[in-house]
């Protein structure tokens, strides 16, 4: 993977030919399709690759698992963002076509699987469970990541300091907004 994001960040585009880029990491072609049946598999992997990442951090916490929803939201919010911003250079590159998006399905998986179990902890609101679905909590989860995602991509400020004001606005809101519905 991290060849894969050189060569796409070396040349300005992704490798054209499995062949020749097996040929250049000094490998079978064998040896890639044992791992990725194509490059758009391999593109996959690395979006969800991001998010392991995330999490891996996230645990790493002690403090993560005495948070509440809001707070292990809001702590994901950063580090996955803290991980994309590491990789900037090649997110920009492989999301300059914005029907690239089919990228990001595994990620969008696993995306909604973590807020589906976020969504399962005790809540101080008792109705939450009864209305909303399983099905909406995902959609609307993965809408409002794909809006900060796509506002993150835009910010031109220091140190993405409007991302972090329009993660914590954003999810503050959709708590809020929850809470008093």
């Amino acid at each position: 993977m991290t060849y894969y994001m050189n060569e796409v960040l070396e040349n300005e585009q992704p490798p054209t030919s499995i062949y020749k880029f097996c040929k250049q990491l000094t490998i079978t072609e064998e040896k890639f399709y044992s791992h990725f049946g194509s490059f758009e598999v391999l593109q996959k992997h690395i979006w969800l690759a991001f998010f392991d990442q995330a999490i891996g951090v996230i645990n790493k916490s002690k403090e993560y698992d005495s948070f509440g929803k809001r707070e292990k939201l809001l702590t994901f919010y950063f580090t996955i963002f803290e991980v994309l911003t590491l990789n900037r250079s090649y997110i920009l590159l492989s999301l300059k076509n914005p029907l690239d998006i089919a990228q990001l399905s595994l990620l969008r998986s696993a995306f909604q699987e973590y807020i589906l179990d976020l969504s399962k902890m005790e809540t101080e609101n008792k109705n939450f469970k009864q209305k909303y679905s399983a099905k909406a909590i995902k959609e609307l989860g993965w809408s409002q990541f794909l809006v900060i995602l796509r506002f993150w991509i835009k910010d031109g400020s220091r140190g993405f300091e409007k991302t972090d004001v329009m993660i914590e606005k954003t999810i503050n809101t959709t708590f809020d907004v929850v809470d008093t519905t």
